[in-house]
């Protein structure tokens, strides 16, 4: 398919370079990647103008906008030879000059903010996986995404999708390959890095926790780009979501011991400390208990025993079925440690623990946690007896 460039010239009519204005949102980079919607090249601005055609017939206005909003990774120049015609990616990088169309590291962000606040809907086919934590109004929607289908080379329909409802964990999990894929720590194949991620590593700039990053080859911190040495293997962690009337607003990560090593932790009160009261009020973080869970982890799997002054209960959530009843944790003592009868629960990643009414600890779904430099995150207690905080300063 080549490029008839005077053609994909006359989109501009349609294309406004802000959001207040325009009638739908457009991920662009989506649309033009896009094979489904034609041609063979990686690339193509044909796909943006046979959905603009099928916006035109749908809505019945031939003057219908867009704002459209892509990653900046379309626009480099490297990528031109994708394009059935290299002067297709010129066009683009035009577009954004005269600020047509806007181009941002990464244009889902911006795409879901528009969406949220102006109500417009959005021509994509992604679904947006990851940034459901953000925005949960994305779960379940029925009114503001329309997908670009094609089918026996006919024309392209837009068609009103039905997002449905993902599981936290597979959010949580989408969003972290998200995050790898910006930082060039997803393979050819899109499988996280292991061998990067599973390192440990120490940025020369002090008091920087680091989080690595791929660039031209090299191992570097995403933040200060600078090189990284490598400390050797990190142990594998399992990160707790702490969420207060369905938001999360709390993390915490679980190191285990050393291979073959069961090694305790105790979660409480302090771990909600940088909670703001508008989130969550003092007369409810007062009824959480300092010691409240004990949660043991070993080769990935994680138990917990109860040993609160309020008692706390656990129910089973899996994807697409209705929630199990409440049931009450296996308790403990504070002070009895685990080797005392009691056996502890498994705590899976379909299960949500409350500790009092609209507080709930879920797992992650993510595989490879590090600490978040960005939000608010739990803030470790003192170290207790017979246990260990659940995540290290420093």
């Amino acid at each position: 398919m080549g490029s008839d460039m005077a053609a994909l010239r006359r989109m501009e009519r349609h294309l406004l370079g802000t959001a207040q204005e325009a009638n739908y949102l457009v991920d662009l980079s989506n649309v033009v990647r896009d094979r489904a919607l034609g041609g063979g090249a990686p690339r193509s601005l044909h796909r943006l103008r046979l959905v603009l055609r099928a916006l035109c017939e749908s809505t019945g206005d031939r003057e219908v906008t867009v704002h459209a909003i892509a990653d900046n990774s379309l626009l480099h120049p490297r990528h031109d030879g994708e394009f059935p015609d290299p002067a297709e990616g010129a066009l683009l990088r035009a577009w954004r000059d005269r600020g047509l169309i806007a181009a941002i590291a990464k244009a889902d962000p911006d795409l879901l903010d528009h969406a949220e606040e102006f109500g417009t809907r959005v021509i994509s086919g992604d679904f947006f996986t990851g940034h459901r934590g953000e925005h949960p109004w994305i779960q379940g929607d029925r009114e503001h995404f329309l997908k670009p289908e094609r089918s026996g080379g006919g024309p392209v329909r837009l068609v009103l999708r039905d997002m449905r409802v993902f599981a936290d964990r597979e959010v949580s999990r989408e969003g972290e390959r998200d995050g790898l894929k910006a930082r060039n720590l997803l393979d050819f194949k899109g499988r996280p890095r292991a061998d990067v991620l599973g390192r440990s590593w120490r940025c020369p700039r002090p008091d920087c926790n680091p989080g690595p990053a791929i660039q031209r080859g090299k191992v570097v911190c995403r933040s200060h780009r600078t090189l990284l040495t490598d400390l050797g293997p990190r142990r594998r962690r399992i990160q707790l979501k702490i969420l207060v009337d369905g938001t999360c607003h709390a993390w915490e990560n679980l190191t285990e011991g050393a291979e073959g090593q069961d090694k305790e932790f105790v979660l409480g009160r302090n771990h909600l400390a940088r909670i703001e009261e508008r989130h969550l009020s003092d007369e409810r973080r007062g009824r959480i208990s300092r010691q409240h869970l004990l949660l043991v982890s070993s080769r990935g799997v994680l138990r917990v025993l109860d040993t609160s002054l309020v008692g706390s209960r656990v129910r089973t959530v899996r994807p697409g079925g209705e929630p199990t009843a409440w049931r009450p944790l296996p308790r403990r003592d504070a002070a009895a440690g685990v080797g005392s009868g009691q056996l502890p629960r498994a705590f899976g990643p379909d299960d949500e623990i409350e500790l009092v009414p609209g507080v709930v600890l879920r797992r992650s779904g993510q595989r490879w946690p590090e600490e978040r430099p960005e939000g608010v995150r739990a803030r470790p207690p003192r170290r207790p007896r017979g246990g260990d905080e659940l995540t290290r300063l420093g």
